[in-house]
């Protein structure tokens, strides 16, 4: 029997003891992860066009920008990423998360954390999935036109 992937994870959270309690959760679910610190690491990841299945940051990240500003800046440019956002300290506030992001709070236990990670995956994973099959469809249905021959 086989451990099938179950997607991709970018987690972004300052404090390497709850990146670390997170990433053993995620990796014992099956879950690729990839770690970052703070936003600037977590776009440096998705503009090297890694393909990620969902984002899951935390809201409070000093000094820089935080999790909502990160999660506006991948719901703008990198629409097929799920959003998650996590905080024990901070809840959104109206106009904080973009359209389809979600908020868990902090502590949360770990089967929760790995049902919503994974129902995130699972969405985003559809969605790449649709948007290849028009592709698909596009390029199929595409009319080649012969230019005749000049004398």
């Amino acid at each position: 029997m086989t451990n099938q992937l179950s997607g991709v994870v970018l987690l972004v959270e300052d404090e390497p003891l709850v990146r670390l309690v997170a990433a053993d959760i995620l990796i014992d679910a099956n879950f690729r992860v990839i770690e970052a610190s703070h936003v600037e690491e977590a776009l440096t990841v998705l503009r090297a066009g890694v393909e990620v299945d969902v984002l899951l940051s935390d809201v409070e990240m000093p000094p820089g920008p935080n999790g909502y500003e990160l999660a506006r800046q991948v719901h703008e440019h990198w629409p097929m990423v799920e959003i998650l956002m996590t905080s024990g300290r901070e809840w959104p506030r109206e106009g904080d998360l973009p359209p389809g992001a979600a908020f868990l709070t902090k502590p949360c236990p770990s089967e929760t954390l790995v049902s919503y990670v994974r129902s995130c995956a699972e969405r985003a994973q559809a969605a790449r999935v649709a948007r290849s099959a028009v592709n698909e469809a596009d390029v199929a249905g595409e009319t080649i036109v012969l230019f005749p021959k000049t004398g």
